[in-house]
């Protein structure tokens, strides 16, 4: 069952915060709407606190209000994240799409938050003590996905496309 959702549009940390999520006692999956409907979640198996950093989620809120996980927003600014997008030649979000974010239930962040003021963050979605050392040594480090290597699963996706558009 999924304990803790860090929600955020891309481009906005997600990718570091999943790695900083995952310790000896927990693992962050990044983005699981790629290989998972929402719907199995819940039955990703782990001996560990599971949760998850994704950039999709949100676009389901009444799925993510209802689920039962601690859940942290971060918000980042639409032209930031468009820009970023379009750098590494992603379509764009919307405005309307970036709206969703509001709509869910949760402690909001701005996303540099996760960077600067993170302890909040950490002990509320884990519920261990915020690790001073790890996190210093992780702000050295930027992350991206591997974009070349990235598994999709066409079925899911296409299926998360469709509730999007009423399919």
């Amino acid at each position: 069952m999924i304990d803790f959702m860090l929600l955020a549009s891309p481009r906005s940390g997600t990718t570091w915060a999943a790695n900083w999520l995952t310790t000896d006692k927990t693992l962050c999956l990044h983005d699981p709407l790629w290989t998972h409907h929402y719907s199995e979640l819940d039955g990703i198996e782990s001996d560990k606190r599971l949760g998850l950093s994704c950039t999709g989620l949100y676009l389901f809120p009444e799925f993510v209000n209802n689920h039962p996980a601690r859940k942290v927003i971060l918000h980042r600014d639409l032209s930031a994240i468009n820009a970023s997008l379009d750098a590494i030649g992603f379509p764009m979000i919307t405005q309307q799409q970036h709206k969703m974010l509001d709509q869910i239930d949760g402690l909001h962040f701005d996303y540099k938050d996760i960077f600067s003021k993170p302890m909040a963050i950490y002990e509320y979605l884990t519920g261990l003590p915020f690790d001073t050392e790890r996190h210093a040594f992780l702000l050295d480090i930027e992350m991206q996905p591997k974009f070349s290597g990235l598994k999709i699963g066409r079925e899911v996706t296409r299926k998360l496309i469709n509730e999007l558009q009423g399919v």
